[in-house]
């Protein structure tokens, strides 16, 4: 049985080594973290960026995910 998830034409997000980091990139972050009253200090800034990117990643991937409205989440789980 195939799987979106696991399926070779839908690419996985990118590695944090792939990202390109600009001042673009570091904008939304800082948005973000003083949204929620937090302070990167700018030797984290890179990684963070890095990471809410891969998470922006995986976000879209399963955005891109088409399920019907009959859909059973879990139906073969039994507790």
């Amino acid at each position: 049985m195939s799987s979106p998830l696991n399926d070779d034409a839908v690419p996985p997000p990118k590695p944090a080594a792939m990202l390109a980091q600009s001042g673009d990139d570091i904008f939304p972050v800082v948005q973000a973290a003083r949204c929620i009253g937090l302070t990167v200090p700018p030797a984290c800034m890179n990684d963070v960026t890095a990471n809410a990117a891969l998470l922006q990643g995986y976000a879209d991937l399963l955005n891109g995910l088409v399920l019907s409205d009959t859909c059973e989440p879990a139906g073969e789980y039994i507790p």
